[in-house]
């Protein structure tokens, strides 16, 4: 006979919030592909990835654009310091209310109105960026619109880590931020690119952190 071992395996409940979690992130995206992006949740490996150079202790604010099913917002919540400041978005509806009933927190609409909504919440910028949005797919307009809101949000020493399954953005974070590093995650389905971008670059900064329309 074999024996079981439990180590860090989940149990049972969480076996069927995960199966749970994976067939809603698979309807979501058979409706609508292009503003999920992909057929399953980030994998313990990327989340991994995103996270391995931030300095919690000092991120004050953060922000995420494209919670999804709210893999990487429970690992947030999990890792950011108690005293530092969270804001979420989602665009879709049933998404939106499921994580914020599940996770009771708020959960805003549209990313492109990041800066807007630190405003409002007396938060000057945020320190650490994270984003599942899957630019590739997204109409270019949308790109364009959440970037100029990253370009004004972001803190001179703020961090934007994002997550492509490609290196169609390369060239415009590359374009955009001082410093950009990459590294793939094949443990994801499908694998993954991280990118890794500090510093926005002077010619975009005026035109980017300007006044509020």
């Amino acid at each position: 006979m074999f024996s079981q071992r439990n180590g860090n395996r989940p149990n049972i409940t969480e076996q069927a919030e995960l199966i749970k979690e994976k067939l809603l992130f698979a309807r979501k995206f058979a409706a609508a592909p292009r503003t999920v992006g992909s057929v399953t949740p980030s994998s313990p490996q990327l989340i991994s990835s995103m996270f391995r150079n931030v300095d919690w202790q000092n991120t004050e604010v953060v922000a995420e654009l494209g919670a999804g099913t709210g893999v990487m917002t429970k690992e947030i919540l999990k890792r950011k310091d108690p005293g530092s400041r969270f804001f979420a978005f989602e665009i879709e509806k049933e998404l939106r209310g499921r994580l914020e009933n599940d996770l009771k927190i708020d959960v805003y609409d549209d990313a492109a109105k990041l800066p807007q909504v630190l405003k409002a919440a007396d938060c000057k910028s945020a320190d650490l960026i994270v984003s599942g949005l899957p630019f590739a797919v997204l109409p270019n307009s949308v790109t364009v619109a959440v970037m100029r809101a990253v370009m004004r949000a972001l803190s001179d020493n703020g961090t934007f880590i994002a997550f492509q399954y490609s290196y169609h953005m390369k060239s415009t974070f590359e374009r955009l931020f001082e410093d950009v590093s990459t590294r793939l995650v094949v443990m994801n389905i499908p694998p993954a690119v991280v990118y890794e971008c500090r510093g926005v670059k002077k010619q975009h900064r005026p035109a980017m952190r300007g006044k509020e329309q």
